[in-house]
């Protein structure tokens, strides 16, 4: 066994030399065989792309928002009296000018508590005519010294009460006709009646709803602008205002009120905006869109949008720089806003200046340092 063992141990020895020699001669082999030479390397050829120069435009910032109508003023009528319905001067719809008759309500007792109500005056002013009189004597009498002064003091005190009775019986005059100048209920301005259920031999109790009438001689739109919009614009501004309804055509308007607070739910500023129909062309409930100004004309830089790429909310050019081999592009991100009414540009706010170059076309395969041919068209 042991004579094996060591049979075993000098073969492997015998086969380790071996693969050592081998080694060796290879490594001398490869330091000695010529080295080939490297090939020439093949230029990429630079991509062609469409090139567009930034420049700084004029341009007014606005604002353009969709609303619906609504009437100048929108008014409910309820009734201030009761009574059975004597006559109608209007139906649902009409157009009505103010203090048209629009119902006359029974006034058989409202005219007879005037009647009581201005016979109770001429006898309280005859009481205190009366009084009067009588208070002049007794001062005479008091001044010869044939009365007392306490006679005096009770035709004094007589005539304070008359006076006060006829104030009562003024104020009592005065209410009854009140109540009979509500039994005739009249139109409060120039408008149309949108809601009027009512009929004639109806008997109606006070605070019955009667109808409603609108206000056409204005329209009003109410949007809402952000704050940083919301700051440029004032009372009285100009507006122009497209109605759905009418293609093509424009209707100018004003600004009425800017709320200074914002709305709870959609955080934006409600503005409200008046339009003059004074050929009651426009109507409640149709959709119109507000163009307003804001601010004044200012430079800004505008660029297509298709020269962006958007990457996980962030805004990416590339700039087409020039080299002594050519031109490169380089990446830079940028700050960017939509621009009103432009849905295909974008507008810088920061950087890029005038006079920069960027790639419009092929920007998907660029990355920063890619060679490029400006001016062709891409790939």
């Amino acid at each position: 066994m042991a004579t094996a063992e060591r049979g075993r141990l000098g073969l492997r020895a015998i086969m380790l030399g071996a693969a050592a020699l081998l080694l060796a001669g290879a490594f001398a082999l490869f330091g000695t065989a010529p080295r080939p030479e490297p090939p020439e390397a093949v230029g990429t050829p630079p991509l062609r792309v469409e090139v567009h120069t930034v420049e700084a435009r004029p341009m007014r910032p606005r604002a353009r928002l969709a609303g619906v109508l609504e009437a100048r003023r929108d008014v409910e009528i309820f009734s201030e009296t009761h009574g059975r319905l004597l006559e109608a001067g209007a139906e649902e719809m009409d157009s009505v000018r103010e203090g048209a008759v629009l119902l006359r309500v029974d006034p058989t007792l409202a005219r007879a508590s005037v009647e009581r109500a201005e016979a109770a005056l001429a006898r309280t002013e005859s009481q205190l005519e009366l009084a009067r009189i009588n208070l002049e004597r007794r001062r005479s009498l008091v001044e010869r010294q044939v009365s007392s002064e306490s006679q005096l003091d009770v035709d004094e005190n007589a005539q304070r009460i008359a006076a006060a009775a006829l104030r009562e019986a003024r104020a009592q005059r005065d209410e009854a006709r009140d109540q009979l100048s509500k039994k005739t209920i009249v139109a409060p301005f120039d408008g149309v009646l949108r809601s009027f259920p009512v009929e004639v031999g109806e008997y109606v109790r006070e605070g019955q709803r009667l109808g409603e009438i609108l206000d056409l001689s204005a329209v009003r739109i109410s949007v809402g602008l952000t704050d940083t919009e919301v700051v440029s614009l004032a009372p009285g501004a100009p507006a122009e205002v497209e109605v759905e309804a009418f293609p093509g055509e424009r209707f100018a308007g004003r600004v009425l009120r800017v709320g200074r607070a914002s709305d709870a739910e959609t955080k934006k500023f409600p503005v409200e905006v008046e339009i003059p129909n004074g050929d009651g062309r426009l109507l409640p409930g149709m959709v119109a869109r507000v163009n307003l100004d804001l601010g004044v004309e200012e430079p800004v830089v505008l660029i297509p949008r298709e020269a962006t790429i958007d990457e996980f909310g962030l805004r990416f050019v590339f700039l087409v720089e020039s080299n002594g081999a050519g031109a490169v592009a380089r990446r830079r991100q940028v700050q960017v806003r939509d621009v009103p009414f432009r849905p295909g540009l974008l507008r810088v706010t920061e950087g890029l200046a005038a006079g920069d170059r960027i790639a419009t076309s092929g920007i998907r395969q660029l990355a920063d340092g890619t060679p490029v041919a400006p001016g062709g068209s891409g790939p």
